[in-house]
């Protein structure tokens, strides 16, 4: 079983959510959309800690700036779902027999609801129900029982630093061995989480070794001895046979530390287990549980190289993983259909993703290339530029700066689509829920890439105006050399203005003496030696249209 959705309505920063979790998912939004009050729904509904928790007027969401809009209630509504068909009938999952579902595709579901109240006194009234397919409660007399049981089964574990590392005393950790060697193993483990917290660089590689073997028994204990279907076989190489995925988490793990050189990624997995135990507190998992971690912002103190290798090994641990970042770096190591943003709308925090029907096996593996692993941080925008070449990239982040335009604080990023095609790319943002303007050149090629924008924004039922500009000649150098800036290129090309050559011939030797960027550079000199006035309104009407795009999708 595992966590399908959560719908939130009027919890904290959040006015209206709904979203769908997969096995791992990627959360980014920009500060105040609605990213942490998501991962405290999640880690105080569904604690580990009892008592079952009661909502505070706090929880309450009101609009920003404006207490007195507080609401006067809550909803959020948990749906799990079962891996494959007949999983609940498992013995692990009996004691949730009364709240099983039917539900979409034969598999069976459990709508699990909590609702707030504030009465005019200002109390807070917290109710617990669970649903039918129709959202209608269940005549049930045992809730917050069957709560706890269903808790129980899958708390969540919220992992807070990056380095995995926690300044706070370690409290004594019980390990689930049973033999003579048990109490030294947990005196042991206790000291070593102890000396993580304070020089890490100070222990010896017999102590990482030895922590690294407690590290596994507890993996073995609270993740491997049962399966997705809830059967646990009682012999350890039935369950290896049973549980293939989790053993084989386990196996990867071991192979990656086996390197006599691995001493940094033993440091960095023991402080991930140290924060794990930390995150799970005083509370004692039980071995059918199968906790869901919500991993908060990872790349924090980490250098790219230590992340990535964080990463790689958190992704090993076969349990259902929400993680929020803000680093490009972080991004370019996950799918793209694990990248879910949120982008805060006036009625609601919308959520924006591939999903899994993902794209076509080349526009995927063009977007891979030209966003996840070149420049992944266009993934944080609120709008692409998108452009035909290298000289516009150069030249409208200058005039941009010119015009005084913060193109990075705004939230805009100028993109090349050459390489990629325009298309994917179009699709690509559209899904994800970034908005576009596209520049083309006044050739041929431009008026196709034109054609192709026109094309979507009419599936989509809007209109080029505000998402088209083209420029009234065959390309950038052309356009600028007909728009005042004649005497640059003719410069560049250490060529008289009166020589009787083409402004095609002109250009192409300004480039054969410099470069399109170099060009692109000189322009945009030359245009902040004359004023704003001298860049052609063409320039700075798309400027205004980019900006009106991203401001849409500003808090």
């Amino acid at each position: 079983m595992y966590l399908e959705s959560v719908e939130v309505v009027g919890f904290r920063g959040i006015n209206r959510l709904s979203l769908v979790l997969e096995h791992n998912t990627v959360l980014i939004g920009e500060n105040a959309w609605g990213k942490s009050s998501l991962l405290d729904a999640l880690s105080l509904l569904l604690s580990p800690a009892l008592p079952l928790y009661h909502f505070s007027l706090q929880d309450f969401h009101f609009t920003p700036g404006d207490e007195a809009s507080r609401e006067h209630h809550l909803q959020v509504i948990f749906t799990f779902c079962e891996s494959g068909v007949g999983h609940h009938l498992g013995p692990r999952y009996r004691g949730l027999a009364p709240v099983w579902v039917r539900g979409e595709g034969r598999l069976q579901r459990i709508f699990y609801r909590l609702e707030g109240e504030v009465d005019d006194s200002g109390a807070v009234c917290t109710w617990r129900s669970f649903l039918d397919a129709d959202g209608q409660p269940l005549a049930l007399e045992n809730i917050d029982a069957l709560a706890r049981e269903l808790i129980r089964l899958h708390p969540v574990l919220r992992l807070r630093d990056a380095r995995f590392t926690r300044r706070k005393r370690v409290d004594v950790i019980p390990l689930p061995v049973r033999d003579s060697n048990s109490d030294d193993l947990t005196q042991h483990l206790n000291q070593l989480m102890q000396e993580l917290t304070r020089n890490p660089q100070r222990l010896t590689d017999q102590d990482l070794r030895q922590g690294i073997v407690a590290m596994r028994q507890l993996l073995e204990h609270y993740f491997s001895e049962q399966d997705d279907d809830g059967f646990t076989p009682r012999h350890p190489r039935h369950a290896r046979a049973h549980n293939g995925k989790s053993w084989r988490s386990l196996d990867n793990i071991n192979r990656m530390l086996s390197d006599p050189n691995s001493r940094s990624r033993r440091i960095i997995l023991l402080e991930l287990f140290s924060t794990l135990l930390q995150a799970k507190g005083a509370v004692s998992l039980d071995t059918e549980s199968r906790p869901l971690l919500l991993v908060e912002d990872p790349e924090t103190r980490l250098h790219p190289i230590m992340l990535s290798v964080a990463w790689e090994l958190l992704m090993h641990l076969p349990l259902q993983k929400v993680t929020t970042t803000n680093s490009g770096d972080l991004l370019s190591l996950v799918p793209v259909e694990q990248v879910c943003r949120l982008v805060r709308e006036s009625s609601r925090v919308a959520t924006y993703r591939i999903g899994k029907q993902g794209m076509s096996p080349e526009d995927s593996r063009r977007i891979a290339f030209h966003i996840r692993f070149n420049r992944p941080s266009p993934l944080f925008a609120r709008c692409w530029l998108l452009v035909e070449g290298e000289t516009e990239v150069w030249m409208l982040s200058e005039l941009g700066r010119q015009c005084g335009h913060h193109f990075e604080a705004e939230g805009v990023r100028v993109i090349e689509f050459a390489q990629s095609g325009l298309r994917p790319l179009l699709k690509f943002a559209h899904r994800v829920g970034i908005e576009w303007h596209v520049l083309v050149d006044g050739d041929d090629a431009g008026k196709k890439y034109a054609a192709t924008a026109r094309s979507l924004l009419t599936q989509q039922g809007e209109t080029d105006r505000d998402h088209i500009t083209m420029l009234s000649a065959p390309d950038m150098e052309h356009f600028m050399y007909r728009n005042g800036y004649k005497d640059v290129f003719h410069r560049i090309a250490q060529l008289p203005e009166n020589v009787p050559l083409s402004a095609a011939k002109v250009i192409v030797k300004a480039i054969h003496r410099a470069s399109k960027p170099d060009l692109a550079i000189e322009v945009a000199m030359a245009a902040a030696e004359r004023g704003n006035d001298a860049i052609p309104v063409l320039i700075r009407t798309l400027f205004s249209r980019v900006l009106w795009l991203a401001r849409g999708r500003a808090d």
